[in-house]
């Protein structure tokens, strides 16, 4: 079930509890907001991830995309990015590549 399914039957998730420590707000709130769509918590069921949430009344997010182009395929530079923005301290890293395999 996705977090707004979960928010929604009443449950407060695992990531729910991590978002509302994180941010220092009861998981209760967390929950609301979720099931009515003002906070998101993007997660994957296929690894472990740091819960994050997004919305009205949390803190300011950085976020960080990398990813190659049709015109620059360059892996070793993409990784390189990475690296420095969760040096930097970004709270999520997307890769957005259209380009190369």
């Amino acid at each position: 079930m996705t977090q707004m399914t979960e928010a929604i039957n009443g449950n407060i998730t695992e990531a729910m509890k991590e978002v509302a420590e994180n941010e220092k707000l009861d998981p209760e709130y967390i929950r609301k907001m979720v099931a009515k769509g003002f906070i998101a918590i993007p997660d994957n069921n296929q690894r472990k991830t740091v819960a994050v949430g997004i919305g009205q009344n949390l803190r300011t997010k950085v976020n960080a995309t990398i990813g190659t182009s049709t015109d620059i395929v360059d892996l070793d530079e993409e990784l390189e990015k990475a690296k420095a923005a969760e040096e930097a301290g970004c709270d999520t890293l997307m890769e957005l590549s259209i380009g190369g395999d």
